[in-house]
């Protein structure tokens, strides 16, 4: 047995989906978004990071005489704050 609808009845129908369960998908989807957004807000927090000590400077700094050696220093500072060159 098959029922046909008549287009009033089908339009009751979208009518009432429209209503009543589309904002119901809109809720869970927001909710879920947000969630979501969480989440990854969690896992992209940067790691604290802690100043040299001045045994540490101490070390990189190695009294440069020459350029080589002050530009190797000043690479030694942006390792130290997660800065990388082209690799």
């Amino acid at each position: 047995m098959t029922y046909e609808t008549t287009p009033k009845q089908e339009q009751a129908i979208r009518d009432w989906l429209q209503e009543a369960i589309v904002p119901l998908i809109e809720q869970v989807l927001v909710k879920k978004l947000g969630q979501a957004m969480s989440f990854a807000a969690e896992q992209v927090v940067e790691p604290k990071r802690k100043p040299l000590t001045d045994e540490q400077i101490m070390e990189m700094y190695n009294e440069p005489r020459s350029d080589a050696e002050m530009i190797e220093f000043a690479r030694a500072i942006e390792a130290a704050h997660g800065i990388k060159g082209d690799e």
